[in-house]
């Protein structure tokens, strides 16, 4: 096993405020340090990172680990970009939620109106509302049922439409009735997205969310000037950066497919954590992040990769925590991304947290869960 000093060498960014300034204990925040160094040499971790803000101001941001996991080269930075697998999820949700505001939308409209391929017997009681909120029966990702053998469901060489392909088969639940995290119902959503307001789904994203909010390093294309600076675990990570945008003029990249930062995950936390807007600049309506961010499911249980949850809780694209066992706030509204990285808001503390804890293992629990109960036991 490496372990190479450079591994445990933790690189900081621009903190705003020492932790005592914003109510942390620094002493029990920085336990961080130890706890990545340990998963990192345990072969958990590729790497270990974490932005933390309360009450608008950064008081910890820092990382350690590799950048590189196929190389075995690189350190990590505060800086690095990351791809966002599943957080691409966020983007899309607000995407749909700046298309009710402007009158064009609802939440209770029928996909059939907008896809023709919704309208028959199986699939014409969809509404945004199900797919928004995984309620909507589609199957969902492969593997999602631990299934030993999973299908994908788009092959291109088909002559049927994709939309055809995605719908092809029968639903797993009628819609409302059980929660299945499907990330063919995000790509629908990214081409009502693209129908409704004129634009591909790539540069309504970019134009009225990612450069008006000043994320200056997210991107669905990363520059290939940039390619270095991308933290990568696997050759896939890599073959993806090298892919042409024109690999993705059929399926809109609304469930996955963007690459940020920590620093701009946080503007995007911080600007819902606003009422929608951030530094002046309003993205959202005070009312439509109300309606983004409240639960919307009650008593709708989910499988969730054996879970086996009788009452999921959710909002619109995100996440809510629900339960007392939770150490964040209930309340709090969080997207993960394979990978991992993932963004968490606790409006009761005022807090927005990013975590960038880059793994080749699909699920390492301390990673999250305990780096987690560290940041929020730090709470003085």
């Amino acid at each position: 096993m490496e372990t190479t000093p450079q591994l445990w060498t933790k690189t900081e960014g621009a903190a705003h405020a020492a932790p005592e300034q914003v109510g942390f204990d620094s002493g029990q925040l920085g336990k961080l340090d130890a706890h990545y160094a340990e998963l990192i040499a345990q072969g958990l971790l590729q790497g270990g990172g974490h932005l933390v803000g309360r009450n608008g101001k950064i008081a910890s941001w820092s990382a350690m680990g590799r950048l590189n996991g196929v190389k075995g080269e690189g350190s990590l930075q505060p800086d690095s970009i990351r791809k966002l697998s599943s957080l691409t999820k966020a983007f899309t949700t607000i995407a749909l939620v700046k298309l009710i505001e402007d009158g064009k939308l609802d939440l209770d409209q029928p996909v059939a109106a907008l896809l023709e391929e919704f309208d028959n017997g199986t699939y014409r009681d969809v509404t945004l509302f199900h797919l928004l909120t995984h309620t909507s029966g589609i199957p969902p990702v492969p593997g999602y049922y631990n299934e030993p053998y999973p299908r994908r469901w788009y092959d291109p060489d088909s002559h049927k439409s994709w939309i055809v392909q995605a719908l092809t088969g029968l639903p797993v639940c009628k819609p409302g009735e059980a929660y299945n995290y499907t990330s063919t119902g995000y790509a629908l959503l990214g081409e009502i997205v693209s129908r409704v307001s004129g634009e591909r789904f790539e540069e309504y994203v970019m134009n009225r969310i990612v450069h008006p909010l000043g994320l200056e390093r997210t991107w669905f294309d990363v520059p290939a000037e940039l390619h270095a600076e991308v933290c990568v675990v696997d050759q896939y990570d890599i073959d993806s950066l090298g892919q042409s945008a024109d690999n993705w003029k059929v399926i809109p990249r609304a469930a996955s497919g963007m690459h940020s930062t920590m620093y701009d995950l946080w503007k995007l936390g911080q600007m819902l954590l606003n009422g929608g807007t951030f530094e002046g600049r309003r993205i959202l309506g005070r009312k439509s992040v109300e309606l983004l961010t409240k639960r919307h499911l009650f008593r709708v249980p989910a499988y969730h990769w054996g879970g086996q949850i009788k009452d999921k809780g959710h909002a619109l694209g995100f996440d809510l925590a629900i339960h007392s066992t939770s150490y964040e706030s209930q309340g709090t509204y969080q997207l993960e991304g394979a990978g991992r990285i993932a963004l968490f808001v606790d409006p009761v503390e005022s807090m927005v947290v990013v975590l960038l804890v880059p793994s080749v293992h699909s699920w390492v629990p301390r990673s999250v869960l305990g780096t987690k109960q560290i940041i929020w036991s730090s709470l003085v």
